[in-house]
C-alpha cells in the first residue's frame, strides 16, 4: 500500500506538467508485480511512474447539468472523440433570453432613430422660424441640444443591440457545443463527475492523458540528486512488462520538496518501439541508478 501510494504521489506531482515541481517522499520497496521477477530489487532503486507529456482536462464552456459521460478510466481515446455531453436545457433558456434581450434592444434601436429624426426636423424649423423672427435663438438652441441628446441615446441604443447580438451568437455557441471532445489521441486518466452532476464553466469532468510522448518520471534523495546529472542512463522495471525499459535523465528539478527531502526526476524512454508502445500512463515502476 505504501508503494502504491508513492506511485499515486510522483504521478499527481507531475502528470500533464512539462516542469517538474518538487514531490513527495519514494523510499524504496518490494516488488511482487505480474510479469516480473519477484526477487529484491537492487538497493540504489527508486519507485517511478510513466507519465504522460501532455493532459487536459474536458470541461464545459458554461455552467449546466452533465447528460452523459461516455468514458471511462483506462478508456482510449481519439482526437474528436465525444467523452461527455452536456444538458442543452439551461443553454436553450439561456439563448431565448438572449434572443428577447435583442429584439427589446433592436425595438429601443429603431425608436431612437426616429428619436433623432423628429429632433433634426425640430432644429431645421426652428432656424426657419429664426429667420422668419418668428422662432428666438433660445429654441433653436434648445433645438439643437435637443438633437445632440436625441444622437446620444441612439448611439447607446446602438450599442446595447449590438452588446444583445453578440450574447445572443455566444449563446447560439453554446447550445450547438454541448458535446465535450477529446482533443488528442490519448487515455482517460480519471472520471471526475457522473452524469446528472451540475458543474461550474470549467470545472473539469474528465482527465486525459496523451500518448504521443511517455516520460518516466521518479523521486531520489537530495543528495543522489546532486550526482545525478543529465544524461545519466537508468533503467526501469515497469509494472507488466517483462521487458527492462532503458531510459535517459533529461531534467532534475532544482527545488527541494521540504517535507520528503525528496527531488523530481524526468527521464526520456530509450526503449525499443515495440517495448513503448506497450507502456501507457500510470503504469508503476522501479528504477535502477547506475
Amino acid at each position: 500500500m505504501r508503494r502504491a501510494l508513492c506511485i499515486a504521489l510522483v504521478l499527481g506531482a507531475c502528470a500533464g506538467n512539462d516542469d517538474i515541481e518538487p514531490g513527495p517522499a519514494h523510499p524504496p520497496a518490494v516488488r511482487r508485480d505480474a510479469g516480473v521477477s519477484d526477487a529484491a530489487p537492487p538497493s540504489r532503486g527508486f519507485v517511478g511512474v510513466i507519465a504522460a507529456s501532455e493532459s487536459i482536462d474536458i470541461a464545459p464552456l458554461v455552467a449546466g447539468r452533465i447528460a452523459a459521460v461516455d468514458v471511462r478510466p483506462g478508456d482510449q481515446v481519439k482526437r474528436g472523440d465525444v467523452v461527455a455531453v452536456m444538458d442543452p436545457t439551461s443553454m436553450q433558456e439561456e439563448m431565448r433570453a438572449a434572443q428577447a434581450a435583442l429584439g427589446a434592444a433592436q425595438a429601443a434601436f429603431r425608436q431612437a432613430a426616429v428619436d433623432v429624426e423628429d429632433a433634426g426636423r425640430k432644429v431645421a424649423l426652428e432656424k426657419k422660424g429664426v429667420a422668419d423672427g418668428v422662432s428666438s435663438q433660445e429654441q433653436y438652441d434648445q433645438a439643437v441640444i435637443g438633437l445632440k441628446r436625441a444622437k446620444a441615446a441612439a448611439d447607446r441604443a446602438a450599442a446595447t443591440a449590438a452588446a444583445e447580438k453578440s450574447r445572443l451568437e455566444t449563446a447560439r455557441d453554446h447550445v450547438g457545443n454541448t458535446k465535450l471532445m477529446a482533443t488528442f489521441d490519448g487515455i482517460v486518466q480519471v472520471r471526475l463527475r457522473d452524469p446528472g452532476a451540475t458543474v461550474q464553466a470549467g470545472e473539469p469532468i474528465v482527465r486525459i492523458l496523451g500518448r504521443a510522448e511517455l516520460r518516466l518520471r521518479f523521486a531520489v534523495p537530495a543528495e543522489i540528486a546532486k550526482a545525478l546529472a543529465v544524461g545519466t542512463a537508468v533503467i526501469a522495471t515497469v509494472d507488466g512488462i517483462a521487458t527492462p525499459v532503458p531510459a535517459v535523465v533529461r531534467q532534475v528539478s532544482p527545488a527541494l520538496d521540504a517535507a520528503s527531502g525528496m527531488i523530481l526526476i524526468e527521464a526520456e524512454l530509450a526503449a525499443d518501439p515495440a517495448v513503448v508502445a506497450q507502456l501507457r500512463p500510470s503504469l508503476a515502476a522501479w528504477v535502477r541508478l547506475p
